[in-house]
């Protein structure tokens, strides 16, 4: 569900961008929007392959990269917000009577930037959730690409405000989930090499719903079962769960460190957001 939210939100922005040069741009050069978008696609394939090579070196990587993308999730929403509202003019006055390398570049950068933000907030929810709705992600793209054509093809008039307000917190909390479990990562790692890291990984703030060997209650079929054990619906594994796993980082079992951190971090979230209007 994160991964549609995500990509769903990049693909809109890069959409928008485009829908406003393809308006301004005489037909016979939007072939130079279509190369520019090309372009920046492949460039964002080759950086999705190379990160997931690097995370996959060392723990170190990964955490890094999950602690990257919670700050560019945070950075790109006040970003979004303050840039918003003169977005269009600025693009429309630029694109007007622009050399064929300008509208490329113009593309291909707008494109590019929101193809490598989604590579590493995939990236980092990959690593948060250890498996990725890759039908997820895919759909909440489409799902961009045709709010786009609505848009800028159809003149249609949609709630856009509305829409933007709504994911940014929802993007705020999901990067907050990010910053908890990359806590985490990092405690479980030092764990086993500092005893202050060790007591600190201890401090749990609860630990509900342990796995069973076999489901209780009257109803078992909303127990999930997963590498030999049954996971209670509201566990982090378990149906409803993961859920609350993937849009704010909910587990079962979390630190006061991860807690602190998921408060800080969404508090810091709420702020540069509202900082922006």
């Amino acid at each position: 569900m994160s991964e549609g939210l995500v990509t769903f939100r990049e693909g809109l922005e890069a959409a928008l961008v485009v829908g406003i040069l393809a308006r301004v741009v005489p037909l016979a050069q939007r072939w130079l929007i279509g190369a520019g978008i090309g372009a920046a696609i492949l460039m964002s394939l080759l950086a999705a392959w190379v990160v997931s090579a690097i995370a996959a070196m060392h723990a170190l990587w990964e955490i890094g990269f999950s602690l990257l993308g919670a700050g560019l999730l945070l950075y790109m929403v006040g970003w979004m917000r303050r840039q918003g509202a003169n977005l269009s003019h600025h693009l429309q006055a630029t694109a007007q009577g622009s050399s064929g390398w300008v509208l490329f570049s113009m593309a291909f950068t707008a494109v590019a930037r929101e193809g490598l933000e989604t590579v590493l907030f995939l990236r980092a929810l990959w690593s948060m959730q250890s498996q990725l709705s890759w039908i997820g992600g895919l759909l909440g793209l489409f799902v961009a690409m045709a709010v786009g054509f609505l848009v800028f093809r159809l003149g249609k008039r949609l709630p856009m405000k509305t829409f933007f307000t709504l994911s940014s917190v929802l993007l705020i909390l999901i990067a907050s989930g990010i910053a908890a479990y990359a806590v985490h990562e990092i405690l479980e790692y030092g764990a086993l090499r500092s005893p202050l890291l060790h007591e600190i990984e201890e401090a749990k703030a609860w630990q509900l719903f342990p796995p069973l060997s076999q489901p209780s209650g009257e109803y078992p079929w909303l127990y999930a079962f997963y590498e030999g054990w049954y996971f209670h619906p509201l566990h982090h594994k378990g149906y409803i769960g993961s859920v609350l796993h993937a849009l704010i980082g909910w587990r079962a079992s979390m630190s006061w460190a991860e807690i602190i951190t998921w408060v800080l971090t969404c508090t810091l979230g709420l702020w540069w957001w509202h900082r922006n209007k």
